[in-house]
């Protein structure tokens, strides 16, 4: 929980440190290295430009320091079938800042998490957490710089989340770092574009994961048709640079229909066209579609859709998905329900379906102190 927030006021200019901080990323996109060191560079950049600039424009900036303790009971430490129990004892002490001023803003979560083993089944363990996002406005209601890192530990599995049953079982450190300059703006008063490149770095401390370094352009139109009806029309272009390498183009149509307050239907559909560095190709339909129904205080959704997502050891992936979720919200607090069908294929999945339900719960005990209750159970269907 949040220890001791505040927020001063600050006066700085932004132009000398946006080159610092420029200078700063294109070299972490070419060797990653670990938050804190990169955290500590990013700092560094921005108090060096500081007092070489002139007072020009307020902004805001908080800082909240955060610390999280935890115990756990874990019956499976290895999802294995030779079972061992153990204690884990967390300790997550972090940080979260945010600084907002009309030229950019910026906003950085950080933790770190050390894990206690009581019973030494698993050597004493360490990981870092940072989220940061940056959006610059280089020109007010036209032209944009967004940036972001993201640090943490992911599982190498695309169809079988470990990091909801292990804190290192199949999973590795992995660093996604994203930089997309681009345009925004309107073609007619009912119309509006946004186009622009978006370059991807993602990198595996685990050598079975695949680095990759992606090359994007996008285009993305919508018209507002009525107040409560938009239509969609967008066109992706991507060249992955790995060991897999491949270009793919992703064009798509798409609609969302507010019929009532709260309630909307929405489909999106499209083709893409996959070709790989070795010489295959594939062409295949993906969509998005759903329906959201909201009550006085209930809500019902009802999802589905075919994606083609990238997974960290074996490349491209085909993913269908359902889901139907229900959520009522009460007096202090809501509860929810939902239940999940997905199917995988693709070259080395080892898992052909999944089927999952959950629960959630929250409740407002004090004005400051909510409490939550989450439970969930999955399935998975094997390749022989």
């Amino acid at each position: 929980m949040p220890l001791h927030p505040y927020a001063v006021r600050i006066s700085l200019s932004t132009a000398s440190i946006l080159r610092s901080l420029a200078t700063a990323f294109l070299y972490a996109a070419r060797c990653p290295l670990p938050p804190a060191l990169l955290c500590a560079a990013f700092t560094l950049c921005t108090l060096y430009a500081v007092p070489c600039t002139l007072s020009t424009a307020y902004a805001d900036f908080a800082v909240s320091p955060t610390i999280a303790v935890s115990e756990e009971y874990n019956d499976n430490v290895f999802v294995s079938p030779d079972r061992k129990t153990d204690y884990i004892t967390s300790l997550m002490p972090g940080i979260i800042l945010s600084y907002n001023a009309p030229f950019w803003d910026w906003d950085l979560a950080y933790n770190f998490a050390y894990r206690y083993y009581a019973r030494k089944s698993q050597e004493d363990d360490k990981s870092h957490n940072l989220s940061m996002r940056g959006l610059t406005r280089l020109i007010d209601d036209f032209l944009f710089l967004d940036i972001s890192e993201n640090y943490s530990r992911v599982s190498l599995n695309i169809a079988r989340d470990r990091t909801q049953e292990s804190q290192f079982v199949n999973q590795s450190d992995s660093n996604n770092i994203t930089a997309s300059p681009y345009l925004r703006f309107h073609l007619a008063p009912k119309v509006s574009m946004r186009t622009g490149y978006r370059y991807m770095n993602v990198w595996y401390k685990d050598p079975s994961g695949i680095d990759r370094r992606d090359h994007v352009g996008f285009m993305e139109a919508t018209y507002e048709l009525s107040p409560k009806l938009n239509l969609t029309a967008n066109y992706t272009y991507t060249h992955e640079n790995s060991i897999q390498a491949f270009n793919r183009h992703e064009p798509n149509v798409g609609f969302r229909y507010e019929y009532k307050d709260r309630s909307n239907i929405f489909g999106q559909g499209g083709y893409t066209w996959f070709s790989s560095r070795n010489g295959t190709s594939s062409n295949n339909p993906y969509w998005n579609a759903g329906i959201t129904h909201s009550f006085d205080h209930m809500s019902v959704s009802l999802t589905t859709g075919v994606q083609y997502p990238v997974d960290p050891v074996s490349g491209v992936t085909r993913e269908t998905d359902y889901t139907l979720a229900v959520n009522k919200v009460l007096n202090r607090g809501s509860i929810g329900a939902n239940v999940s069908y997905s199917k995988y294929s693709g070259d080395n999945i080892d898992v052909e379906s999944r089927y999952s339900g959950g629960i959630n719960a929250s409740y407002e005990l004090l004005e400051h102190l909510n409490t939550t209750l989450t439970g969930s159970i999955e399935k998975y269907d094997h390749r022989a």
